[in-house]
């Protein structure tokens, strides 16, 4: 896996636990064509959330995501970002992806929390222990505007 200068169709990005059993250092997320038009409709829906000074944030079920637990992934998380990224394109084969580990337990409920203001994060917890994955926070809108 490497870091790409041109969009691609997969991001590396920091990701978390609240397990104290398993280290989560990155997670990949899928950016298909139908993940493009589905999150501009979605971004397009809250746009009428701007003005309420109340509202936080809406959350959506969404599974375009990957968490991973390799051993080594923090190497490979400082390799490919910069010191103050948290998120990068790169470029992903699937034999590289297939050596990647997935986190011990089945994650469940993944969901995709966007801010009036195109803010996003991807959540997920674990099906057994309700443990919680998430991820850095984003900018949807800068995203699509680069691809």
């Amino acid at each position: 896996m490497k870091r790409s200068k041109n969009p691609t169709q997969h991001i590396l990005i920091k990701a978390n636990t609240s397990s104290a059993w398993e280290s989560i250092e990155f997670a990949i997320i899928y950016l298909t064509e139908s993940w493009k038009v589905l999150i501009a409709s979605r971004l397009q829906a809250i746009e009428q959330f701007k003005t309420d000074n109340d509202f936080n944030c809406h959350i959506f079920w969404d599974a375009s995501i990957r968490f991973y637990n390799s051993p080594g992934t923090r190497e490979l998380v400082n390799e490919i970002l910069f010191p103050h990224d948290d998120w990068a394109y790169v470029t992903l084969s699937p034999e590289t992806e297939r050596t990647f580990q997935h986190p011990n337990n089945p994650l469940q409920a993944h969901q995709l929390l966007i801010t009036a203001n195109g803010i996003a994060q991807y959540k997920a917890y674990e099906k057994r222990t309700n443990k919680e994955y998430w991820t850095e926070e984003f900018n949807l809108k800068k995203l699509l505007r680069a691809h």
